[in-house]
């Protein structure tokens, strides 16, 4: 792979677009054209980017143009061609093939996608154009964000894959996580199932707090900084119901029936109430006369939104307790020992969690360190490999899975007692992404 020294940008205004640029142009050094559909949005990107990475020095460095005027010349003298246009093939395809009637040999040509199938979008490609055609799925703000799933197809060469690995890694200060070339990839293949599988467990739970019952149940002590649903709200429900819809048309794993978008859900997106982006979906933010803000939640069996409730279950507040102490596996073994319904749903939920993402090693991943990577930097949610070691081994993880029902993956079954399961901790300290 030659030195990257031009790249273009395809999709310059959008926040991904603008925001890749600015880590490209600041922690690459690298001469940027942005490109977007008229030069007046480019010049837009280009101010988004200067203000995501908060120094004005990389302006000079960044050329505004439009696709149908600057396309072709600034893919000719690019290094590196990343492309952030919509989410679709009906978009992608037609610009790839412009792209590679363009692109010199040895330049790399990369997309980011949330799933949709990189070896379809390279066929666009002669052999070379697929040798360096990858999907490079940052996440959102990139700056702030740094996981990079780096996205390979069988075209693909790994001497190429390597090179480009260490690029986005020493430069631009990617984590880099590497993904087979499936349906959402590893992120959001894990993030996504039990996201979705909570929305079916708060219709189950409707009568008893339905949204904010399972967002409290799987709250900070579970290692998230915001619960499943309201991760939800914050993407987007229509975003949401693309990903799990992919996801269930295109795999068949023993998950499979959790990736059915609940009902609640689509009627909400039929009603244009798509999460926070639109003033509400799950929960809403009312703004009184007074100034005061009150929060309120879905009543999925009314279709009417309620005062957000507050809950006051024991064990929840004793496992905080032991976070906010730096016990870790205190907490664990709370959970693990705490009675009630609420904590057999804990359970239930960290034991699929952990089965999940290790499940997809050998399919989507290649080592475990992948999945960890992708949910601790891509998620901020502790690994699963750090779960094992704070339920205190795989033995006894094996036995809360077992009696949660939940699929016991034979690379926990083949895992050694005694010795620490959770390989990434000189990258990614894992109890930090606990909230007490």
């Amino acid at each position: 792979m030659r030195e990257i020294k031009t790249v273009t940008i395809l999709g310059a205004n959008g926040a991904m677009g603008s925001g890749s640029a600015g880590v490209i142009a600041a922690f690459g050094g690298a001469k940027v054209h942005m490109l977007a559909r008229d030069v007046e949005k480019a010049k837009q990107g280009i101010e988004a980017a200067v203000a995501s990475v908060k120094t004005d020095t990389i302006r000079a460095r960044m050329i505004p143009g439009s696709y149908d005027a600057d396309l072709e010349k600034a893919v000719a003298e690019s290094d590196w061609v990343f492309e952030l246009v919509a989410e679709s093939y009906e978009v992608k395809e037609p610009i790839n093939t412009r792209i590679a009637k363009a692109r010199r040999p040895g330049t790399i040509v990369s997309t980011v996608s949330s799933g949709l199938s990189i070896g379809r979008l390279a066929k666009a490609y002669d052999e070379d154009g697929q040798k360096h055609y990858y999907g490079t799925h940052f996440f959102n703000p990139p700056y702030k964000m740094i996981l990079c799933e780096l996205v390979t197809h069988s075209g693909n060469d790994k001497k190429v894959t390597q090179a480009l690995g260490e690029y986005l890694e020493k430069v631009l200060g990617r984590a880099v996580v590497y993904t087979n070339d499936t349906p959402a990839f590893a992120g959001n293949r894990i993030g996504f199932q039990l996201m979705n599988e909570v929305a079916h467990f708060a219709e189950k739970y409707a009568d008893k707090g339905g949204i904010a019952l399972m967002d409290e149940i799987m709250s900070g002590y579970t290692g998230r900084a915001m619960g499943p649903l309201a991760t939800a709200d914050f993407v987007g429900l229509d975003v949401h119901k693309a990903i799990v819809d992919n996801i269930y048309d295109n795999t068949k794993d023993e998950a499979h029936e959790t990736f059915k978008l609940p009902g609640y859900f689509q009627k909400l997106i039929d009603a244009g109430k798509l999460g926070m982006k639109s003033g509400g979906g799950l929960t809403k933010v009312v703004k009184h006369a007074d100034g005061k803000r009150e929060k309120f939640v879905y009543n999925i069996k009314t279709g009417e939104y309620d005062p957000y409730p507050k809950f006051d279950i024991p064990f929840i507040k004793e496992a905080r307790q032991k976070i906010k102490d730096s016990d870790y596996k205190g907490a664990m073994d709370i959970v693990k020992n705490a009675s009630g319904f609420e904590a057999e749903i804990a359970r239930y939920f960290i034991s699929r969690y952990i089965s999940y993402s290790l499940s997809l090693v050998g399919e989507v991943v290649d080592t475990k360190e992948n999945t960890d990577g992708a949910m601790g930097f891509g998620f901020n949610w502790v690994p699963a490999s750090a779960f094992v070691d704070f339920l205190g081994g795989p033995k006894e993880t094996i036995k809360m899975m077992e009696q949660s029902k939940i699929p016991v993956p034979k690379l926990l079954k083949d895992a050694k007692e005694g010795k620490k399961f959770y390989e990434l901790g000189e990258k990614l300290d894992a109890r930090s992404l606990f909230k007490g």
